[in-house]
């Protein structure tokens, strides 16, 4: 074929295929717009679920009460603070209140923190 009987055969093919390519896209718009609020309650629905099986647990010594979801932040700042550029994979929290201590081991790093 020649060059101008390519650009032809091509433009005739884009003339004849935008206003599918524009239907097809404005319904994949209104296909979306409706799956939003449909998929955003399924995401908020799963944070509850999972919301809803992490129980608050607290260990009671002597008469104080440490928060173990609390002392598993302070740990995890602790490592962040230590190792920056490390990503946490393992926490692991071993809880001594006779001693005022919490150990931790994160991602196989054995460190400790006081109550």
């Amino acid at each position: 074929m020649a060059p101008n009987k390519v650009k032809e055969v091509m433009d005739e093919v884009i003339e004849k295929t935008e206003p599918v390519v524009r239907k097809a896209k404005c319904a994949a718009g209104a296909a979306v717009k409706k799956a939003e609020p449909v998929l955003e309650a399924a995401v908020n629905a799963g944070k509850q679920a999972v919301s809803a099986l992490v129980p608050e647990i607290y260990v009671q010594h002597a008469n104080r009460q440490f928060d173990c979801a609390a002392l598993a932040e302070r740990c995890k700042e602790d490592f962040k603070a230590k190792h920056p550029s490390a990503m946490i994979r393992s926490c692991k929290l071993y809880i001594k209140p006779e001693d005022n201590m919490v150990y931790y081991v994160i991602n196989d790093i054995e460190d400790k923190l006081q109550l």
